[in-house]
Formats: structure tokens, C-alpha cells, sequence
């Protein structure tokens, strides 16, 4: 394996740059016009509720999918199904300075539909989660400076988060109790989430009102949209054992469809949900050949610690590691994060990370030749951010800031900021269990 040399960091001035605005904001604006139309729809029925914590629509997805050895509603007979929709839409002013930034308008947004129903000695849960991404961001994904995976008409995507896939979950899990602290639970999805890393960043409580993919992203949580996946699990009181099959190649850039795919890859977690406010895991899986550009198989190593991750108190925070194992090297990547509800109305949310990432990529936004050492770069980002809740509409804004190798001023600048501002609509209908 070759030698790991991470390039030390070298603090630098500021710096900025804008591109002209890319993309066409009428699929943006449709994503939030049915977003408003659904809760006002939902609220001619009741009022809307105050946030009890960070966010009333990041939560345990473990939780409601019924993969957790306690269920709150174990106990309940369902006479048929029950349902639930919910879902949020930003629609964003990205600004990302530097040379390697660009300005755009954009939409991220998410839209979950999730059933369950009783079946024999257990409990059915079907769930799809969608996105709109696909129209709603650039082909070439949304700006993000040193960010960095998957691919784009044959080249590495750089300062870019690709956009979701329209189907980011389509999965059945049967879970049958042994009272109220044991369970065993299957699941399978076309597409789904295997037992591998924590929940992803935009269902994490603690990730808040956060409209950015973490920059360690493909090293700690981006196998929640997988091909393939098959999870068996079963756990007592508060801790749970789940392994998974799945198929390890990352989705391609046509999002509209499923990929599919064998079961090649691997994983394994263990994790901890207790009856107080702490939660953590740990897993490791084996993903064969997951990079179009970069053959060759990748071992993944996470581990986090969460606090109020239910999203059931004014404060939510993380801590999360995740180590990836190539043919060319090790590297790793750690994040801090947390969202603190001041009042009912008023959010305030921070990320902090520490990434290693492939200094020739980022410099030239191409890959090395294959068999070339590859020396990383430490990349840290701090953001800080705030959302004004309203009746209808969240009000939010961020800035990042980094710091990174002078090598790597040639393409960055010194010193770039990064800033979003965004409106958040946000629905719910049906009735549902656990906190949220």
C-alpha cells in the first residue's frame, strides 16, 4: 500500500469569485409551491406545531422504519394501514467563492411516503422516498468547494455534490417483536440504506436546518442510496446487531432510474439507542469496485456518537468518523456538529470537519495517473448558520470558511467563503409515531 503523506494546513487572504447564474428556477419554485400547498392543505385541519427540538423533520429513520429492538407502537394492533407523508424543499441562493466556485440558484428537497401494517406475528413497513434533484440542480450537481465523489460524463466530480437520485429509498421491512425490548427485522429495497454508517446528513437532528452535504460525506454516511440492499437485524433493550448485502457501485449520473445491480458488497453495525438522549454506532463494510473512475475495492470503517439523535430536546449534536481503505491509500475524514433550538422559532447550526482528500484531484479536477502516489490534503471547514421559523416558511443562511494547504491556492484563492441563503417549506400528513 502506498505511503500516506498528509500536506499540513497554510492559512492564506481572502478571496472572491462569482459565476453567473446557471440554472432556470421554475422547477425550484414548483418543488415549493407544492410544498406550501401541502401544509396549507394540512393546516385547515389543525395548526401547525412549535418545534419541540432542532427540526420537527430530521429524525431516527431506524426508528420509523421499525429496524430498533423497541418500538413505541409495538403494543398497538392496526386494523389496517397506516400512513404517513412528509418532506422538505429549499429553495437556495448558493454563492461559492474562489476560483473554483460558482453562484447559482438551486432547489434541494426530499419527499418520503412511508405505510405500515400488521402482518402476521409482526409488523409490514413499506417506505419511498423521492427527490426532485434531478430537475432542480445542475446536471453536474450543486457547487460545493473540496467536495468531491462520483462521476459526471467520464470525469471525477470536484467542488460539486451530485444531486440525489429521484428514488432515494424504495424498501419493505418485516419486523416481528418478542415483547417490547426484542426484535428481529428483515428488509429488502431495491433501494435502500445498508447497515453502514450513521443516519445520513439530512436526516440527522443534528445536522439542523444545514442545507450542505458534509465535505467527509463519502466517507462516513453516502451509502444511503444503495442498489440492491438486503439488511437482516435483530437486537434487545437498547442495542441492535444488523448485517447487509448490497450492491457496492455508487449510483450513475442518469438519476431518474434504479441501477440495480448484484449483491458484491458487504457490512456489518453495531449500535447503541438508548431510553436517554445517547446513541452510537460503529460498522464496517467491503464495497466492490464503488468509484466509475477508480477501480478497485474500498473498506469503510465508521464510528459516531450522537446526542437527542430523536431530535426530542432544544439541542442535537454528533460526532462522526469514517475511514475509507483504498488500493492507493487510507484516509479519513472526522466531523463535529450540532443545532440548538433557541427558542420555538429561532435555530442556530455548526459543522466542523476534518477531511483528507486527494490533493491532485482538487488542484486539477482530475485524477492521477493510476499507479502515481497520491498525497493528501487536510481540508477543514467550519460553518456556522441560523433559520428563522415561520408559520409556512423557514428563513435560513449559512457561511463556511476553510483552510487548507497554500499548494492548493492556485485553484481555491486564499481565503474563500462560501455562503447560502435559503427559504425551507416543509410538510407532514397522516399519523405517525415516534418523535420528530
Amino acid at each position: 500500500m502506498p505511503t500516506r503523506r498528509v500536506i499540513p494546513i497554510a492559512a492564506s487572504r481572502a478571496s472572491w469569485s462569482h459565476d453567473s447564474v446557471k440554472l432556470t428556477l421554475g422547477s425550484a419554485f414548483a418543488v415549493a409551491t407544492l410544498a406550501s400547498a401541502s401544509w396549507a392543505q394540512h393546516s385547515e385541519h389543525q395548526h401547525a406545531p412549535e418545534p419541540k427540538g432542532p427540526t420537527l423533520f430530521q429524525s431516527d429513520m431506524a426508528l420509523m422504519a421499525g429496524m430498533t429492538p423497541r418500538d413505541p407502537m409495538a403494543d398497538m394492533k392496526m386494523a389496517g394501514w397506516s400512513w404517513m407523508v412528509m418532506g422538505v424543499a429549499r429553495i437556495v441562493f448558493n454563492d461559492q467563492g474562489g476560483p473554483s466556485g460558482a453562484t447559482v440558484g438551486e432547489s434541494t428537497n426530499w419527499n418520503m411516503v412511508m405505510g405500515h401494517h400488521d402482518l402476521g406475528p409482526g409488523r409490514l413497513t413499506l417506505m419511498m422516498m423521492n427527490s426532485l434533484e434531478p430537475a432542480t440542480l445542475h446536471d453536474d450537481g450543486s457547487p460545493q468547494l473540496f467536495q468531491t465523489g462520483e462521476a459526471f460524463q467520464g470525469r471525477p466530480l470536484v467542488d460539486r455534490q451530485h444531486a440525489h437520485d429521484f428514488f432515494m429509498n424504495l424498501s419493505a421491512t418485516w419486523r416481528w417483536p418478542f415483547g417490547a425490548e426484542a426484535a428481529v427485522w428483515i428488509q429488502a429495497a431495491p433501494v435502500g440504506d445498508p447497515a453502514l454508517g450513521p443516519t445520513a446528513f439530512m436526516h440527522r437532528a443534528s445536522s439542523g436546518e444545514n442545507p450542505a452535504s458534509p465535505l467527509g460525506h463519502h466517507w462516513q454516511d453516502s451509502t444511503h442510496v444503495t442498489s440492491s440492499v438486503v439488511t437482516l437485524g435483530g437486537g434487545w433493550g437498547s442495542w441492535a446487531l444488523e448485517g447487509s448485502g448490497f450492491h457496492g457501485e455508487e449510483p450513475d449520473e442518469h438519476r431518474w432510474g434504479i441501477d440495480g445491480g448484484g449483491l458484491d458488497s458487504y457490512s456489518g453495525r453495531l449500535a447503541y439507542r438508548g431510553r436517554g438522549p445517547w446513541s452510537a454506532q460503529v460498522s464496517y463494510g467491503r464495497l466492490e469496485d464503488p468509484e466509475q473512475l477508480e477501480p478497485g475495492d474500498l473498506k469503510r470503517t465508521t464510528a459516531s456518537i450522537h446526542y437527542r439523535a430523536r431530535g426530542d430536546g432544544p439541542i442535537a449534536a454528533s460526532l462522526i468518523w469514517g475511514r475509507n481503505d483504498e488500493e492507493h491509500g487510507v484516509s479519513d475524514g472526522l466531523l463535529l456538529e450540532g443545532a440548538y433550538a433557541v427558542t420555538g422559532r429561532d435555530q442556530v447550526f455548526a459543522r466542523t470537519e476534518y477531511v483528507e482528500k486527494n490533493q491532485t484531484l482538487l488542484a486539477t479536477k482530475a485524477l492521477p495517473p493510476e499507479g502515481e502516489p497520491v498525497d493528501l490534503a487536510a481540508i477543514r471547514a467550519l460553518t456556522l448558520g441560523y433559520l428563522r421559523d415561520l408559520p409556512y416558511v423557514g428563513i435560513g443562511g449559512d457561511i463556511t470558511v476553510y483552510d487548507y494547504p497554500s499548494g492548493l491556492e492556485g485553484a481555491y484563492g486564499e481565503h474563500p467563503l462560501a455562503a447560502h441563503v435559503f427559504l425551507r417549506f416543509r410538510w407532514s400528513l397522516g399519523s405517525h409515531g415516534g418523535t420528530h
